[in-house]
């Protein structure tokens, strides 16, 4: 349905539009349009004060200009670019661990100070009183 709205302004749309309403045909601020396109397209009056310029013209030089200016993108083959913004970054599974290798099982602490707190913290969860000796 969107296309055959899109198809239907597009048909209704006038052969010629009027100098103020250029710029928004195309997307841009008067300044540009002045600057960039107006030197390259064909001008005519409308009535005894107004400028028109022609609608397909207008398309013709949006359509080279689009040509002449497009940035082609790079696509991934897989089309799942890398999530990382950083250029040459390692995968998350590739990064190493940061864990101590002096052999200690999981869940071991080496520190009897940690020992200790955990102890406290646990009995404290639980609701008994840590003793006082």
């Amino acid at each position: 349905m969107a296309n055959t709205k899109l198809a239907t302004v597009l048909e209704t749309a006038p052969r010629f539009i009027r100098a103020s309403a250029a710029p928004a045909y195309l997307g841009m601020c008067r300044e540009v349009f002045k600057n960039t396109v107006r030197p390259h397209v064909r001008e005519f009056p409308i009535g005894k004060q107004g400028v028109g310029f022609d609608r397909h013209e207008l398309d013709q030089w949006a359509d080279a200009y689009v040509e002449a200016m497009a940035i082609e993108k790079q696509t991934d083959q897989d089309n799942n670019p890398p999530r990382s913004g950083r250029q040459g970054a390692k995968q998350w599974r590739e990064k190493q661990c940061r864990a101590s290798t002096r052999g200690t099982g999981f869940g071991t602490s080496t520190k009897s100070s940690e020992v200790a707190d955990f102890k406290k913290a646990l009995e404290q969860a639980r609701g008994k009183k840590p003793s006082s000796t």
